[in-house]
């Protein structure tokens, strides 16, 4: 993971701050899940076309379906 510096303005970071105390976990959190919701589908696509990419390069990366869906269901929360 990644560090990443974003500026929001003053009312929109009070709000996140107040919704993410009311839900228990951090505006970090409350950000990622954002980002992640909005570009779900276009995230998902680029990320198979990276793991497609490598697996073209070097086949010996190949990896099941299910393993697949197993590594990428634990970027998204269990109530996704």
């Amino acid at each position: 993971m990644r560090k990443t510096m974003i500026y929001l303005p003053d009312e929109l970071h009070e709000a996140l701050r107040e919704l993410a105390v009311r839900h228990k976990t951090s505006l970090t959190e409350l950000v990622r899940q954002a980002v992640e919701q909005t570009y779900e589908e276009e995230l998902d696509g680029f990320l198979m076309e990276r793991e497609l990419d490598e697996y073209l390069r070097d086949p010996s990366t190949a990896i099941s379906l299910e393993e697949y869906r197993k590594r990428h269901a634990l970027r998204r929360p269990a109530n996704a």
